[in-house]
């Protein structure tokens, strides 16, 4: 009731109710008065006449921090702290506290009628981000307590100010923006504070300002010019690839945007997708979530499925091998199309990447086809391989098609050659005037206009959300958080919903939040969403009539409503959606991860973290395992029990190795570091197979980086730890490597007794999982390097025969990194038998295969081997290009075991006229070969000189 039913007074109002009982991280502007001089009037006054100046001045300051719609949150004997922003923000807090103090500072003479002494205050004023919350419970309890660093400011600032003057700090005047005149008082050395604060004198107000406003795009007229230009290109047949680059808020979406309303229905066809902050660790996320949508997926499995087929049918892809990849990306796969997938094995995922990249191609209309990819530098690289795909289809001969890609400047790219980039910088000065004076309303103060256009700095999504808040009111507004959390806190019970949207991400389905507010105990959501949608904060993803997600409108609003949530409410509230994720079949490992982590429970997110990395390494996607690999690592040191941190941090750095290894090569300094984190941890366990395995890993490590003679004197320590080894399949990995090295060595017929122990040992049942644990099959492995040990000791038949047992085998396997192993030992084998043509056959199938699953490692070897077979096949100039690409994609992994004979065969293309550069060349192979102990080149250079006498030393 307002009013009392019984005489009709005016009841008093009661107090705004906190937003949360729970407590909230906000920005609050305080206010600090004290009376001066206080204690010498205790000793000039009478006890009743000071409690009358006392109380006076408690009365009149409580009334006009009210009256200014701020609230007190205590008396201190002759002070008083108000605050302005809690429980409710609004858009002027900054104002109202500086006008309330300038009243507060002039009111205080009115008392001089109470006693005849002249009284002054000092106030000031400042803002910041404060948590409030309820400190203590019972009677003891402090409802809205304000706890942080805001406070001690206001009140050091009031120590330092002038008597009978308001003092506001820099946050404050910057807050309040030109409706307030200061005089600067510099910086000033605080007591108690690590820093100074910069102080200003506040004088007093000026005349008020006017509001309203309608935002306009400004300029960006020579990036629409090079968008058209691309187009015209691309009608005309010469595809395009256009990546727009900025920094956040430059108005990249806004841009394409623009770009996509100027071509009318071209624009409309566009088949557009975008990447999110949550997406950059699970493979294809953002075309899953853009085909999902595409296709119409809802429901249950059975309906999921009949609509993708449906809409392959319109597109003419129902009768393609495309089909199983894509039903098997959006979880609705028959048992047999899993079968299949399980079946192919590392070419999965290239066969995703081909349906991916033809349901994009089938979806866009018209034709001139256009493409968009937005905030690629959060996309997975598995995307980024379908987004390449794309480019590259863009520039074949004839391709009426359009792809935009748009990216932070420091986020990922697409591999290879970068596309023609726009560079969006921040607005100038006229520009962003410009756009400010366009949103202001009519006869907005030119000094308004200028301060927006100060505190945008060229960005235009500052500009955007400073006219957004000029039209709610707001003279000038607050910072974005300010203003931000100010029109939360208008949208009462949304605000909540908001909060909880937050935590689940950028993007979110509905069917997520509602099971989230169930589980926390939350108002239902709905309608608080479309209150959300109407306030411009949050955007529906779906169709409009019935929304199936949200998407808030940029990330500076998600971070706004994630950061008025206290940190335990927030742990609190990550720990229900890893719960909730959890329950759910088609659960994104890495995603549950994250929120466990985030929700305070380490060990189980370390455990999910591995468990994405698992998934991610069994379906190709070995960058984003190891992605995940270095997510668990980062939250190893939040173990309390020494053992588990150990145990975790060997088995995780291992899985780290093995992903960088199989995805970039053994030599990659990365893995050296993991490894040698991983052995440090074993040792601690006092572990024997872990050191093994880590010194396993080591040993590779060095060969492969050509310091062939540390790699052996590991395998040796390996060997004697194996002395009395029973296991065989533990005999395998140790007999392999260091049969490898010896050969490296040079020392042929003890390499070839390790190697042939190795086959004796090798169980393929058994040891199947090496492949995995390992990267490759070590029976294949042992073939291949017996072909080259057999070679170097002149038995030419038997190096063939065994050459053929590790090509059959990988083949057999159907494993890509194994079978990538057999071929590089092929191209060189061949190449010592100078077979230019079997050389070539087997270098150009080790970079198919080698391309297809990201292998960059053996793509470099297969260049080298590919340039020697086409010079020796009469492309000198071709065959000189790519053995020299080759050598330099090699150097680029770290590896140094292949460059004495890389540099020797590009010696040996070489034409006469060019005998003194390819004597220099031979040069450089030795010396690497001396210095890394690479033994077995030296045949492979003798070989070459024997051709040429000219090279000899």
């Amino acid at each position: 009731m307002r009013f009392c039913g019984a005489c009709g007074v005016l009841l008093r109002r009661a107090p705004d109710r906190p937003a949360m009982e729970a407590g909230e991280r906000r920005p609050v502007t305080v206010l600090f008065a004290d009376i001066v001089g206080s204690s010498a009037l205790a000793a000039q006054l009478d006890p009743e006449d000071l409690r009358r100046v006392l109380l006076g001045f408690r009365t009149m300051a409580s009334d006009i921090v009210t009256r200014h719609r701020g609230s007190l949150a205590q008396h201190q004997g002759d002070g008083l702290l108000a605050r302005f922003g809690f429980p409710r923000a609004r858009e002027d807090d900054a104002q109202r506290a500086l006008r309330a103090a300038l009243e507060i500072s002039a009111g205080v003479t009115s008392l001089h009628e109470c006693v005849d002494v002249a009284l002054q205050v000092r106030v000031a004023v400042h803002s910041g981000i404060t948590v409030v919350a309820t400190l203590g419970g019972g009677a003891a309890g402090e409802p809205g307590a304000m706890v942080g660093e805001t406070t001690t400011i206001a009140a050091r600032l009031q120590q330092a100010a002038t008597p009978g003057e308001v003092w506001a700090s820099e946050a404050t005047r910057r807050l309040a923006g030109p409706r307030f005149s200061f005089s600067s008082r510099g910086e000033i050395v605080l007591r108690g504070l690590p820093r100074p604060v910069l102080a200003h004198r506040l004088d007093g107000e000026f005349a008020t300002v006017g509001a309203a406003p309608v935002l306009s795009m400004v300029n960006r007229v020579r990036e629409l010019r090079s968008l058209f230009a691309a187009w015209r290109d691309a009608e005309a047949g010469a595809g395009t690839t256009l990546l727009i680059e900025g920094e956040p808020g430059m108005g990249k979406s806004r841009l394409i945007a623009e770009f996509r309303a100027r071509l009318g229905p071209a624009g409309e066809g566009a088949v557009s997708l975008g990447c999110g902050a949550d997406d950059g660790g699970s493979a294809f996320r953002p075309l899953i979530n853009w085909l999902a949508a595409t296709v119409g997926l809802s429901g249950p499995v059975l309906s999921g499925r009949e609509a993708l087929v449906a809409w392959l049918e319109g597109r003419g892809l129902a009768a393609t091998e495309h089909v199983a990849p894509l039903a098997a990306l959006l979880d609705c796969a028959t048992p047999e199309e899993l079968a299949e997938l399980q079946q192919a094995g590392r070419r999965r995922r290239r066969r995703s990447v081909a349906a991916l990249l033809a349901a994009l191609r089938a979806s866009a209309s018209g034709p001139t086809q256009i493409f968009i990819a937005e905030d690629i530098h959060w996309a997975d690289d598995s995307t980024l391989a379908v987004l390449r795909a794309l480019g590259d289809a863009c520039g074949a001969p004839g391709a009426s098609l359009l792809l935009l890609l748009s990216r932070r400047t420091e986020g990922r790219n697409l591999a290879g050659a970068p596309p023609l980039t726009l560079r969006l910088a921040p607005l100038t000065e006229a520009e962003a005037r410009q756009l400010a004076t366009a949103a202001a309303p009519p006869g907005t103060e030119a000094s308004l206009v200028g301060r927006i256009v100060e505190r945008a700095g060229g960005v235009p999504i500052f500009l955007e959300e400073a006219a957004r808040e000029i039209e709610a009111g707001a003279e000038l507004p607050l910072t974005l958080r300010a203003a931000l959390t100010s029109r939360l806190d208008a949208l009462s019970e949304a605000k909540q919903t908001a909060q909880l949207a937050a935590v689940l991400g950028r993007t979110f389905s509905l069917e997520m939040i509602e099971a989230l507010a169930l589980a926390v105990a939350a108002p239902p959501p709905r309608r608080a969403l479309r209150r959300l949608v109407e306030a411009g904060l949050l955007e529906p993803e779906g169709p409009a009539e019935a929304p199936s997600g949200y998407a808030f409108r940029h990330e500076l609003i998600r971070e706004t409503a994630y950061e008025t949530l206290l940190r335990s409410r927030r742990a609190t509230l990550h720990r229900a959606i890893a719960k909730l994720l959890g329950e759910r079949t088609e659960a994104r490992m890495d995603l549950v991860a994250f929120h466990l982590a985030a929700g305070g429970q380490t060990r189980d997110a370390v455990i999910a973290y591995e468990r994405a990395a698992a998934d991610a390494a069994a379906a190709s996607a070995h960058v984003e395992a190891a992605a995940h690999c270095r997510a668990a690592l980062a939250l190893l040191p939040k173990l309390a029990d020494d053992t588990a941190r150990s145990t975790a941090e060997a088995r995780l750095n291992i899985a780290l190795a093995t992903q960088i290894t199989v995805a970039r090569g053994n030599a990659v300094p990365e893995v050296g570091k993991a490894y040698t984190r991983a052995h440090a941890a074993a040792l601690r366990l006092g572990d024997d197979r872990l050191r093994i395995r880590t010194l396993r890993g080591l040993q590779t490590f060095h060969l492969v980086r050509g310091a062939i003679a540390e790699g052996h004197e590991i395998g040796e320590r390996i060997m004697a730890l194996m002395a009395e080894e029973t296991d065989l399949a533990a005999r395998v990995q140790a007999h392999r490597p260091f049969g490898l090295g010896l050969l490296y060595l040079g020392r042929f017929q003890e390499a070839e007794e390790h190697l042939r122990r190795t086959l004796d040992f090798y169980d393929p049942a058994r040891d199947a999982p090496q492949r995995f644990d390992y990267g490759s099959d070590p029976a294949v492995l042992a073939w291949s390097h017996l072909a080259w040990v057999l070679w170097f000791m002149g038995k030419e038949a038997a190096a063939w025969e065994a050459d053929a047992a590790a090509l059959l085998a990988a083949r057999e396997l159907g494993h890509a990194h194994s079978l990538c192993f057999a071929l590089a030992f092929r191209c060189a084998l061949a190449q010592f038998a100078d077979r230019p043509a079997e050389s070539l056959a087997a270098a150009l199938e080790l970079q198919a295969t080698a391309t297809s699953q990201d292998f960059t490692y053996w793509s470099a070897w297969g260049a080298i081997f590919e340039g020697w077979a086409r010079a020796r096949g009469g492309e000198l100039t071709e065959g000189e290009a790519v053995l020299r690409r080759g050598l330099e994609d090699y150097a680029a992994t770290g590896a140094e075991l292949m460059r004495p004979c890389g540099l020797g065969l590009l010696a040996d293309i070489l034409p006469d006229g060019r005998a003194e550069e390819a004597r220099q060349l031979m040069a450089e192979a030795e010396a690497l070969l001396e210095a890394g102990s690479i033994f077995f080149s030296r045949p492979v250079l003798a070989m070459i000189r024997q051709r040429h006498p000219q090279l000899a030393q």
